[in-house]
């Protein structure tokens, strides 16, 4: 009996790993068929994340469950909300239920993509709100952190640069009540962009350095 039970067991796990995602909403239910493909990334650690103000270290992880894209374990991407079936007598706002793996996989992709390049990523309200490619490490994280410490002694504009800078205006209400002090006192942030720094001015005095021994004349 034992050798049937094994293999019944291993039956309904696989008959339960090939049955549909359900989404319940109400009285509506909704089945998704295919499901995304990714699961997780290799670890990278070559760009700066800040997730609704707040920044985070790496190494960065993008991981896929269900129908969420998440950073270092942290949702930046709910697809469910957006799932809705086709409608033919009215215009469809959101993701049909048979294409929505396909969406998850290309914002989980999209992530690494950009991460794998060196940039500084904002994420909030459900996305990248904005992103550029860096050059030797972010420096624009050390004019953060010192906004962020006027902010705290009562600096209002210091305050709006920051959220203005950070792209936080619609999303203030997803933000941490403490997400100033913390941006402030996160001296790992601080460490990290000054050894960056540090290390690019230390490469450019040695290549000033190694100018000036094939060009005697240029040294002044």
């Amino acid at each position: 009996m034992l050798p049937l039970c094994g293999f019944t067991c291993l039956d309904l796990i696989a008959d339960a790993a090939k049955s549909p995602y359900i989404i319940h909403r109400g009285e509506e239910i909704i089945e998704v068929s295919k499901m995304p493909k990714f699961t997780v990334s290799d670890p990278i650690t070559n760009s700066f994340v800040y997730i609704n103000g707040e920044y985070t270290p790496p190494p960065y992880v993008v991981s896929v469950s269900n129908l969420v894209v998440l950073i270092n374990g942290i949702i930046v991407n709910d697809l469910e909300p957006r799932v809705h079936k086709r409608e033919y007598y009215t215009r469809r706002v959101g993701t049909l239920p048979e294409t929505v793996g396909d969406v998850v996989d290309e914002y989980a992709e999209s992530y690494v993509r950009s991460l794998k390049l060196g940039t500084v990523t904002h994420i909030a309200h459900g996305g990248i709100i904005r992103g550029y490619l860096m050059r030797d490490g972010d420096e624009s994280a050390l004019a953060y952190v010192k906004k962020a410490r006027k902010a705290m002694q009562g600096d209002e504009q210091a305050k709006r640069e920051l959220i203005e800078e950070m792209g936080l205006e619609n999303s203030m209400s997803k933000v941490r009540p403490d997400w100033i002090q913390r941006l402030a006192n996160n001296t790992n942030l601080e460490i990290r962009v000054t050894r960056i720094l540090e290390a690019k001015r230390l490469k450019e005095q040695k290549e000033k350095e190694r100018r000036e021994q094939q060009n005697p004349q240029d040294k002044r």
